[in-house]
């Protein structure tokens, strides 16, 4: 049982989350727009939803409509968030709810309602700035679901709304919220290519004109063409970027007339200085996006090569090199086992173990080379004076001797252990050199359309979820992989996250499917003999091409498929990864997909009291957003038993193709 820490004891993880909550709406509660609108404090309370979470988020707006507004602006916007709470509350436990524009939607109505009261004979101009500031609500509570799961994106839509809501505060004419858009847009640049970093650049200090007293879209000017050329010199020291950032936010002010350009120019050094002294582990928000040239074939073979030496590499400084070295065991514990079997219940323990200590540790030291060597205990081994005084001398001796055995054969499983260790780290450093000869096919002709949809929820009072999972292509081939960690919390997310990890790295390369979660298996199987945890596989491998596919389990829940009002179930037997025998083959089920069809895999948290619901709820499933059907799928296991332990959840829908795939010049 894991002890909970000190910061546990005071603040508990559910109350940690949900003054983390409201401080964030509050914070937000400062970005508005045109003085009386506050859309991004709205949007975070919309996502939030109802019970705990909506009701801590509710206390941070009321307390932010307190400090931010004046009395009428701060009754408005605590009535919208009144209303957005309630809504929550009333549709929580519905379908729609569970629908992925439901945030967003519940908070563009919310403030345009409450505001349209005060907007009653207004002028156009008054109508259409509540209107964009409902509209900028249901974008930002869009990005906030929407990126829930994926922690990059997350951070990404939350410090945008961090730079709003900082641009509120002006000294002088200067805005730590158009500093923070300026180190947002750099950061940006940094992984995206130069059209998505001049795009983002531009919501980052659109973000901060909004926000501002006089919204011009200066900022906006000038983060796009500073993240624009930032991202050019990418591949070049920090300093030019930052430097290259620089000169663009002196030329655009110059461009447009605008008064005092130097404060423009001194706002935008300050966050490019931040950017280039921000460690490395803060650069990249975004990943790579960039379309990398074509090779030819012989380089693509070496790079498949590279791809796949790197990931037999990888799986072995995993699972072996991270583990501390074994270390031998020391022989002093076969005389405390004697001991404990032998001395406890002895009228002279106390005299032995405590008064005269060290002589009787001294008498099991001085026995032990001759032992060790002989292979057995013998009674001339002991110093006389310690055979002549223990009254259970002859059991001690035998205790001794099975303790003995016992320890020896600990030593020559280890020894084996090492040698079986030295054989694999061999096979692993040179794998990838002999499977580099063969490349995936290029993918040729239509590929039908893939519509995936997922979800992660952590198991009730847990942070982190225990199942992860990944959907990416190679080639002509779609994967679908789901692993549920031994357990909960974050031990249980490492392993899972490991796993994933792993076998990702062995597809992407162009491993068979079959031999990547054999060789998985057995790694696993190794280390869990050394104390490490065990995962179960759910692994979909679909041709594009064709739609055939092969589901593998490695003591996975049940899968799903749905042909029109007909759902299948497919299950297996097998063991999870760690524990199934290394000499099997991984346990394959193939199927064929056509476009209509609907596969759906879980983890066994969301079916841990049955699966008739969710039967039913794909036969009548009316078709759709997959999305939309992975959200409704954990929204419903609440209602059976979906809180108890992590739940994940995979949607696939097949389509026909409108393009064929790209080929290879």
């Amino acid at each position: 049982m894991i002890r909970p820490t000190v910061r546990d004891k005071l603040l508990p993880d559910a109350l940690r989350q949900g003054l983390l909550q409201s401080v964030l709406v509050f914070a937000l509660s400062a970005a508005r727009v045109g003085g009386i609108y506050a859309p991004w404090a709205l949007a975070a309370a919309a996502v939030s939803g109802g019970k705990s979470r909506g009701l801590w988020a509710l206390l941070g707006a009321g307390v932010g409509a307190l400090v931010f507004f004046d009395f009428q602006t701060g009754l408005r916007f605590a009535a919208s968030a009144v209303l957005i709470y309630s809504a929550n509350m009333a549709f929580c436990d519905t379908k729609m709810y569970a629908r992925k524009g439901f945030a967003p939607l519940l908070a563009a109505l919310a403030l345009l309602l409450v505001q349209s009261v005060y907007l009653v004979g207004r002028s156009a101009a008054q109508w259409a700035l509540g209107v964009s500031a409902s509209a900028v609500a249901a974008a930002v509570a869009c990005g906030l679901d929407e990126s829930r799961e994926n922690g990059r994106l997350h951070l990404l839509v939350v410090m945008t709304a961090a730079a709003a809501a900082l641009s509120a505060v002006q000294v002088e004419g200067f805005s730590p919220g158009s500093m923070t858009a300026a180190w947002l847009a750099l950061l940006c640049a940094v992984g995206a290519p130069p059209a998505n970093a001049a795009a983002l650049g531009a919501c980052a200090g659109m973000c901060a004109d909004l926000a501002g007293e006089t919204p011009d879209l200066l900022w906006a000017a000038v983060c796009a063409s500073g993240a624009l050329a930032a991202s050019l010199l990418r591949r070049r020291p920090r300093v030019l970027q930052a430097a290259a950032f620089c000169l663009c936010a002196a030329a655009v002010p110059l461009a447009l007339d605008v008064d005092r350009p130097w404060t423009v120019l001194y706002q935008a050094a300050v966050g490019a200085v931040a950017y280039a002294l921000a460690p490395k582990k803060w650069l990249g928000i975004l990943p790579d996006t960039a379309a990398l040239p074509q090779a030819v074939p012989a380089m693509a073979a070496k790079t498949a090569a590279g791809e796949r030496a790197a990931a037999f590499r990888d799986l072995y400084n995993t699972m072996f090199r991270t583990r501390a070295a074994e270390r031998g065991e020391n022989p002093a514990v076969i005389f405390d086992h004697a001991a404990q079997q032998t001395c406890r219940n002895c009228v002279l323990v106390k005299r032995c173990w405590q008064a005269e200590y060290n002589a009787t540790y001294n008498a099991f030291n001085d026995a032990c080379p001759a032992m060790l060597k002989r292979g057995r205990a013998e009674a001339e081994d002991f110093p006389l004076f310690f055979t002549s005084r223990c009254l259970h001398f002859p059991e001690l001796l035998s205790a001794v001797n099975t303790e003995l055995y016992a320890f020896r054969l600990r030593r020559q499983y280890r020894t084996r252990l090492e040698d079986a260790r030295a054989l694999a780290e061999a096979q692993y450093e040179h794998l990838g050199e002999v499977l580099g000869s063969e490349t995936a096919p290029e993918p040729e002709g239509t590929l039908l359309r893939c519509r995936v949809g997922t979800l992660l929820r952590p198991k009730e009072g847990e942070s982190a979820c225990g199942d992860q999972l990944a959907v990416f292509t190679a080639g002509a081939m779609l994967y679908m992989l789901l692993s549920d960690g031994m357990g909960s919390g974050a031990e249980a997310h490492a392993e899972s996250a490991m796993t994933v990890r792993l076998l990702r790295q062995f597809l992407k390369a162009g491993i068979q499917p079959a031999s990547a979660l054999k060789t998985l298996n057995t790694a696993l199987t190794l280390r869990c003999q050394e104390g490490g945890g065990f995962t179960t596989i759910d692994l979909l491998a679909l041709d594009r091409r064709t739609g055939a596919a092969t589901l593998y389990k490695y003591g996975a829940a049940a899968s799903y498929v749905k042909r029109g009002g007909t759902v299948t179930r497919l299950e297996g037997g097998s063991l999870p990864a760690g524990l199934q025998d290394t000499r099997q083959p991984p346990e394959a089920t193939g199927i064929h997909l056509e476009p209509g069809s609907v596969l759906v895999m879980v983890s066994d948290g969301v079916t841990s009291e049955g699966d008739d619901w969710l039967r039913e709820l794909l036969a009548s499933w009316p078709g759709g957003d997959s999305q939309e059907l992975a959200q409704l799928i954990l929204a419903d296991s609440r209602r059976h038993g979906g809180l108890k332990d992590d739940c994940a959840a995979l949607a696939l829908r097949l389509e026909k193709s409108e393009k064929p795939a790209a080929k290879r010049v």
